[in-house]
């Protein structure tokens, strides 16, 4: 109502100040009428954009300045041409004029519903794609979760994904990758084992050898685990690896029987990683190795059950280091999984559906 109002004023000074007989002196107050109008429709769009704290003034004028400039262009010249037919032709000549101008309009319209669906479908995409973060999130926070119950379930392995991920990292690093493939081997050396969530209790906590059936049911958790993962839109890599961690470099390791490049080069860190760590570590069947004899036998299987640059590197990180990090006992999962956000922790009614 404001802007029709000053825009009618704006036109009325026009006509007093140039006239109003000729097209273009018509054409000229209706142009002031039409600057009158945009500049109040601007102005208040823009108070109430700043009011509701929903956008700044440069944000009004992106949206609004294409409208506006139809306005301009499109329906003043019209506008102008329809006030001067009707005073110098008279009322049947509207007829006429009213043909185009509808046309205009419809077309504006259009115009004007078209950008709105535009405007509709990107919101929609940005939620979708929003939607499908948290998901992502979601299924890696229960993947983190899974690690989590097995290891509260299974004594002997505690700790040892975030061993097997602090030990891949470094690696990594020593090897020189660039620091993409450092996070990633480390955030998969964090749920590596995952799949042992399918593997029975009585089989990991079997305190002898195990048998052929038990022993095919331990080497399937690489593949479940792959399974799981595979999952987790974006994560198709990590679930490579997790698959690949047990192939050895010669190609007697297992479930495809790869060997040397065709093993992912991150399965083939986090192999020397993992087999340290099991090492080192206490098992239902037999009393943890010390670092000097696990290192041995990391020598003995350089070229044949690892990649030989990948056990020297790792040697050499284990040289400078300390007897507690040798040993993994400076390894907490909890702390680890901080570095990576979509391993947060579940909401603790998703943990207790989880334990």
């Amino acid at each position: 109502m404001l802007g029709g109002a000053l825009a009618g004023v704006a036109a009325m000074a026009g006509s007093d100040a140039i006239g109003n007989t000729t097209l273009r002196e018509v054409l000229a107050a209706t142009l002031a009428a039409g600057i009158a109008f945009v500049a109040v429709d601007f102005l208040s769009t823009m108070l109430v954009g700043h009011m509701r704290g929903a956008a700044s003034p440069g944000e009004v004028w992106q949206q609004l300045r294409v409208a506006e400039g139809l306005t301009m262009a499109l329906y003043r010249p019209l506008t102008a041409l329809y006030a001067y037919a009707y005073a110098t032709s008279g009322a049947w000549v509207l007829a006429f004029i009213a043909i185009p101008l509808l046309a205009a309009h419809l077309s504006y319209s259009l115009y004007a519903r078209q950008n709105q669906l535009i405007d509709q479908l990107t919101s929609s995409n940005a939620r979708l794609e929003d939607a499908n973060e948290r998901l992502r999130k979601v299924n890696l926070s229960f993947a983190a979760a899974m690690v989590r119950a097995l290891d509260a379930r299974d004594a002997w392995t505690a700790g040892h994904s975030a061993a097997v991920a602090i030990y891949s990292r470094d690696i990594a690093r020593e090897m020189g990758m660039d620091e993409t493939d450092v996070q990633l081997v480390h955030l998969t050396g964090l749920v590596h084992d995952i799949g042992k969530i399918g593997v029975s209790a009585e089989v990991l906590q079997k305190t002898s050898a195990l048998n052929d059936d038990e022993w095919a049911e331990m080497r399937r958790h690489s593949e479940i685990g792959a399974n799981i993962l595979v999952e987790v839109d974006d994560y198709v890599e990590v679930a490579r690896i997790v698959r690949s961690h047990h192939e050895r470099f010669d190609g007697a390791g297992y479930p495809d029987g790869l060997a040397r490049e065709e093993i992912p080069l991150l399965a083939r860190v986090i192999a020397v990683a993992d087999s340290y760590n099991a090492m080192t570590s206490d098992r239902p069947y037999r009393r943890a190795m010390s670092p000097d004899v696990a290192i041995k036998q990391l020598v003995n299987g350089r070229g044949s059950q690892f990649q030989a640059e990948l056990v020297d590197a790792f040697l050499r990180v284990l040289d400078r280091s300390s007897q507690s990090y040798r040993i993994g006992i400076e390894s907490d999962f909890a702390l680890e999984s901080m570095q990576h956000p979509e391993l947060a922790s579940p909401a603790p009614a998703l943990r207790a559906a989880v334990a």
